[in-house]
């Protein structure tokens, strides 16, 4: 073989071996997995930001403004608002005894006892609503004939007489037991040797009035009435007979009742309830948003006594802006009035009837309480003797 000399071996490149290719199965295996894509999952993906903190008043906001868009934040508390005025004090001094009497709910409230509760009371006489008042004003006949039945219901029964007024007795006995259970106060009277029966002629209206409720709500709480109630839901009454519900009202506290009764009469009333809040200095009132204490008030109105007041109280209902008592005089014109026009009629004729007999009796009556007969005719002594008889035969004779 041929001599290479050491300069060709410089000169020449040196021989490569051939590359070391892998078998396919070997270039596969080496090969990484492609990466397959995720769908988005609820953790990966970016949060909202978080909401602001409330502004809270700094120098450039005066706590002053803070409070104000705070209270105007917060609901404001129910106002009581009368829209229409129905009743006015009256200007007669003379009615204004009358006019007090009938603010007070508890005239009402026993007056609805008395017809609600009228076969089981045993009570003689018969009597309306004005009738009831006059004698609260000016004690008379009539609070005894309705007292003496109620107390005699009323256990222990009193074996004394409760004749010239000696009932008032007896009821300071009931009250001494009763009062503190039904009513609120000292107790305005007590027995006292027969002086309480002055004692009670010389009382306010109002006290009495109160004397009368408390005793009728004493009769409530006894045996038989509630044996008249069951026995009355027994029969098929419903329970709003005795729990009388309101006609009318809206949601600022006003409410109208409405009660009739063949021998008391029919009355309209209006209850306004109010609420005031008052702030009182303590810790809990220094707060932001408190309102203060609650402290509700209720005012009690007889609207109407008779036909001539009904309608007027239903007109002036009628022609209010207010669409509650709109409905409430559409509700009386309809429902209520007719029936009481009615009734008024007849009260009226039979009102009239009984001034012309009165008139007509009082022409025919002398000073000595004999009929005159004619007017241009004398009424001949009648004599049941003969002596008129004898003297003309004998005058004859002779």
């Amino acid at each position: 073989a041929a001599k290479i000399s050491p300069e060709m071996a410089a000169s020449s490149p040196p021989e490569q071996d051939p590359p070391h290719e892998p078998p396919p199965a070997e270039a596969e295996a080496a090969a990484p997995p492609a990466r397959r894509t995720r769908p988005p999952r609820a953790c990966s993906r970016p949060l909202a930001p978080p909401a602001p903190p409330p502004r809270r008043p700094g120098p450039g906001r005066p706590r002053k403004i803070a409070e104000e868009e705070r209270e105007e934040a917060e609901p404001d508390a129910p106002q009581c608002r009368v829209v229409t005025p129905l009743v006015a004090e009256p200007a007669d001094p003379g009615e204004l005894p009358r006019w007090r009497l009938r603010c007070m709910w508890e005239l009402a409230s026993v007056l609805n006892f008395l017809q609600v509760f009228r076969p089981l009371l045993n009570i003689a006489v018969e009597f309306t609503a004005e009738e009831l008042e006059d004698a609260i004003l000016v004690p008379n006949g009539t609070l005894e004939y309705l007292h003496v039945p109620l107390l005699r219901s009323i256990p222990p029964v009193a074996r004394m007489s409760m004749a010239d007024g000696k009932w008032v007795t007896v009821l300071c006995r009931k009250l001494k037991d009763w009062w503190h259970l039904v009513a609120e106060g000292n107790l305005p009277i007590v027995a006292s040797h027969g002086a309480e029966i002055e004692t009670y002629k010389e009382l306010e209206p109002a006290t009495r009035l109160m004397i009368l409720k408390a005793i009728c709500d004493i009769r409530c709480e006894q045996e038989d009435v509630r044996i008249f109630v069951d026995s009355c839901l027994k029969k098929g009454y419903h329970l709003r007979d005795f729990c009388k519900e309101r006609i009318g009202g809206d949601s600022h506290g006003i409410s109208y009742w409405y009660d009739e009764d063949p021998i008391l009469g029919h009355r309209l009333y209006r209850e306004i309830r109010q609420v005031e809040y008052v702030k009182e200095q303590t810790r809990k009132s220094k707060r932001k948003g408190f309102l203060g204490v609650p402290v509700v008030s209720y005012q009690w109105e007889t609207v109407a006594t008779n036909f001539v007041e009904f309608e007027a109280a239903a007109e002036k209902l009628f022609s209010s802006s207010n669409r509650t008592e709109v409905s409430l005089g559409k509700k009386l014109k309809l429902n209520y009035l007719p029936e009481m026009e009615k009734t008024h009629k007849k009260k009226e004729k039979l009102l009239k009837k009984q001034q012309r007999e009165a008139l007509l009796l009082n022409s025919y009556l002398t000073f000595d309480r004999f009929t005159s007969g004619r007017s241009h005719r004398e009424r001949k002594r009648v004599t049941y003797t003969f002596g008129k008889l004898k003297t003309k035969v004998n005058t004859a004779i002779n």
